[in-house]
């Protein structure tokens, strides 16, 4: 199961859901609503991690949290909104 990187949810983007925790993906999780969860990063994980636990794509995440920065740097105790990424939300500054 992959991720839509083209914008938003439509009648086939797989559900956004949270598949609970898995190696450097362990962090503390709250659901926003139907769609949307925020994930606060502990110690050791990883943007791939992250994406895999709730269906998505690292691009997917990455064009919601990094739009200018690099994902490597995810830090202990950011928060990362958790969703699918709207069309106008790119990659790059």
């Amino acid at each position: 199961m992959g991720g839509q990187t083209d914008g938003g949810n439509t009648p086939t983007t797989p559900v956004v859901g949270d598949t609970g925790p898995q190696s450097y993906a362990v962090g503390k999780v709250s659901q926003v609503n139907d769609y949307e969860f925020r994930y606060t990063v502990v110690r050791e994980d990883q943007v791939l991690a992250i994406a895999s636990r709730f269906n998505l794509q690292v691009m997917d995440v990455v064009r919601v949290n990094f739009p200018c920065a690099d994902p490597l740097n995810v830090q202990p105790g950011d928060v990362l909104d958790i969703r699918w990424p709207l069309e106008s939300e790119q990659v790059g500054c």
